[in-house]
């Protein structure tokens, strides 16, 4: 949404409770990935050819990308969607006073 802040209660209650990142959390994710590459790279190159080769870096968790593949089942869907309706439903809960 333009003109609010990625932090704000309007913006992450448009895209599904899901904060909006800002900038700095975009670019930092980026360059933690290249960072990783770049050692990934240079480990590669010098490990002797009789050892293991190490493994790829997994990339920087973004949670504003929508994940696909095996994460994506309609169980997990489901799960994790009454997993966010319980957290609101407590968060309400304690806004109210009715729990601490």
């Amino acid at each position: 949404m333009q003109g609010l802040s990625p932090e704000s209660a309007t913006s992450a209650a448009v895209n599904g409770g899901i904060p909006e990142p800002s900038g700095e959390q975009i670019l930092l994710a980026d360059l933690f990935d290249a960072v990783s590459t770049l050692d990934w790279h240079f480990a590669l190159a010098n490990t002797d050819d009789k050892k293991a080769k190490p493994k790829k870096p997994k990339p920087y968790p973004r949670w504003w990308v929508k994940q696909t593949g095996r994460s994506s089942s309609p169980e997990r869907l489901a799960k994790l969607e009454d997993a966010r309706r319980r957290k609101r439903e407590r968060e309400k809960a304690i806004a109210e006073g009715r729990i601490a």
